[in-house]
């Protein structure tokens, strides 16, 4: 090695490692983790090895999990062998099981040097949330290293860096993989190690290639086990290796040992190879459908709540880039040619999801899947292209401007997300669970990216509500309650027990301080609808909330609108409605004309 050469990998290293820190100090910035139930036991299978010396969960049977901050241990699996365990494929915990040591050891040095670690205690909660968010941000952050390594493989410094970028910080490589421990990022983790791997290969000696082979192998049989469609991938690597390296390809092979620890773990906890995503109360149905192909495609496509071309509109250039690779304008790119394959197929897979929205999440979840493909894609468009229109300055600088615009809009919709996190403005919740009324994600006027824009705003703006002029002036009606069919609800209602049901509220602004509605992502000081149910003693049994859509002034009238969830205990209740400034104050009582009063009868059925 001469020392240019010497000196170009220095550079090439101090720019990785520049990248590996930069983006960890980005996906760290915003002091949140932002996930759901669906990560939790990969954030407690580490931790509860070390600490309670077994595999098996049945500790959280009855732990804070499934009582105070979830309400259901939907994310938990009562195996066929009696013991719980997780719901969800292990690969994530088994690839981050490294740093969970780390923090395990931290642990015990620092706060628990002297006291066993009590997992299952509402205290630990923000441990768990805190590592989780700490591992994914650091396997992220070395994602989008490894990512870069191998773009400088194939093309120059400027445009490795402007398409990593496009990775890192302009797709929901920011929103999901470096916020929560999804699947999605430790998946995305494999991907990008196998492709380095065999781009390696492909440049290596013959000597040296067949270790690459092999780390390439160890990539592919982890992923099956990180998130199961997602093998489509190992799929892909596998071909292409077979009909590239031939005999040479048992390498790679030998590799895909790695996938034995998922194997037995299903095998043992579930009795087949697919694990938790066979048991019932997961799916009691297959979530594929044709039926539900021009909603799922265009859903995960173009919708308002979770489009992939709506919160990372760059990423319409992959489609560009895949026609470059067709072209086979590039030598050696029967990889990316392969692998592109496998990323359109598990797009196509997602055209015939039922649950296309993946539940509560920001943006395009399960599109992370492909997005090291998708961004890899790119780079060929503009390798392509801006050469040939170099010599006509106005044809470059339209394309640069559109390009610039995409990249810097995708940029702030990620911003948006990970700024504007609050559990108060959750857009997936409020005003109604986009899981049950899938409506909504085809919401122009109220979209996710606004509604997160706005939480953006006011964290900079910090809006001030608890003023007494502002309280003293708050002063409303309730003029009628109704069902979802806007048929009015009459004053005595029967009901069975846990029904649920939509209701809706017109209502007056009849202060003089102007009300502050849901859309405008405000929570503290934002005007609601509290509803409390008390039982014949007049006892709170529990409360609710409907929300008030606009901000009327004086006098103005506006809608609000709620899912109200009956007792579950037969009985008569009072369900109470009156208008309040969420975390600041009661609305003034000048009458009873504020309170509206349902009578209920919680009957079981016969």
């Amino acid at each position: 090695m001469n020392h240019l050469e010497l000196l170009y990998n220095m550079i090439t290293v101090l720019e990785t490692i520049f990248l590996f820190v930069f983006s960890l100090l980005v996906y760290l910035a915003n002091g949140a983790t932002i996930s759901s139930g669906d990560t939790a036991p990969n954030t407690l299978l580490a931790f509860n090895l070390l600490e309670n010396h077994t595999l098996h969960l049945d500790a959280f049977k009855e732990s804070y999990l499934c009582t105070v901050s979830y309400g259901s241990c939907y994310f938990f699996a009562e195996a066929n062998n009696g013991h719980l365990t997780s719901a969800y494929p292990i690969g994530t915990a088994i690839v981050t099981f490294p740093l969970y040591v780390i923090f395990y050891v931290y642990l015990k040095l620092t706060e628990y040097l002297s006291v066993p670690i009590d997992l299952t205690s509402v205290s630990f909660e923000v441990h768990r949330l805190f590592f989780e968010k700490l591992a994914a941000s650091i396997t992220t952050a070395f994602t989008v290293s490894i990512f870069y390594l191998s773009l400088r493989l194939k093309f120059k410094r400027g445009l490795s860096l402007v398409t990593t970028f496009i990775f890192a910080f302009a797709t929901n490589t920011w929103m999901t993989s470096s916020q929560g421990l999804w699947q999605h990022g430790i998946s995305n983790l494999a991907l990008v190690s196998i492709i380095f791997c065999l781009l390696k290969a492909n440049r290596a000696k013959k000597h040296h290639r067949n270790k690459w082979l092999i780390l390439a192998g160890i990539a592919c049989g982890l992923l099956p086990g990180i998130r199961p469609t997602s093998a489509v991938y190992t799929i892909g690597a596998i071909i292409y290796s077979v009909f590239t390296y031939r005999r040479q390809a048992i390498f790679l092979f030998s590799g895909l040992i790695t996938a034995v620890p998922s194997i037995v773990w299903n095998l043992y906890y579930f009795n087949n190879l697919v694990g938790g995503y066979s048991s019932s109360h997961l799916f009691s149905e297959s979530p594929y459908s044709l039926n539900n192909f021009i909603e799922s495609s265009l859903g995960t496509l173009i919708s308002p709540g979770r489009g992939l071309l709506i919160f990372s509109p760059i990423l319409v250039y992959s489609l560009l880039g895949a026609y470059q690779i067709c072209q086979r304008k590039y030598d050696q790119d029967d990889l990316i040619g392969c692998m592109s394959v496998a990323g359109f197929i598990l797009l196509f897979s997602y055209f015939l999801y039922r649950f296309w929205w993946a539940g509560h999440s920001y943006g395009p979840r399960f599109m992370t899947d492909i997005l090291p493909i998708f961004c890899y894609l790119i780079s060929y468009y503009l390798v392509n292209i801006f050469p040939k229109v170099l010599p006509n300055y106005k044809i470059i600088s339209l394309k640069l401007f559109i390009f610039i615009t995409l990249g810097l809009f995708s940029t702030l919709v990620q911003i948006a997300g990970a700024f504007g996190y609050n559990p108060g403005v959750l857009w997936n919740a409020i005003p109604l669970n986009v899981d049950l009324y899938h409506h909504r994600l085809w919401d122009i006027k109220d979209s996710q990216i606004e509604r997160n824009m706005r939480a953006s705003l006011n964290e900079i703006i910090k809006p001030n509500f608890d003023n007494a002029t502002y309280i003293q002036g708050l002063d409303g009606v309730i003029q009628k309650i109704t069902d979802e069919q806007d048929q009015p609800i009459q004053s005595l209602i029967s009901v069975p027990p846990g029904y649920v049901q939509v209701f809706k509220a017109n209502l007056k602004n009849t202060g003089v301080s102007r009300w502050v509605g849901y859309k405008s992502a405000v929570v503290i000081g934002e005007t609601r609808i509290r509803g409390r149910f008390l039982d014949e003693k007049n006892n709170l049994i529990s409360e609710l909330r409907m929300f008030v859509s606009g901000n009327p002034r004086t006098n103005e009238l506006v809608n609000a609108i709620g899912s109200i969830n009956f007792p579950p205990e037969p009985g008569k209740y009072k369900l109470n409605f009156d208008l309040i400034a969420e975390g600041v104050s009661e609305f003034p009582k000048i009458n009873d004309k504020s309170l509206y009063v349902i009578n209920v009868d919680v009957i079981k059925p016969k």
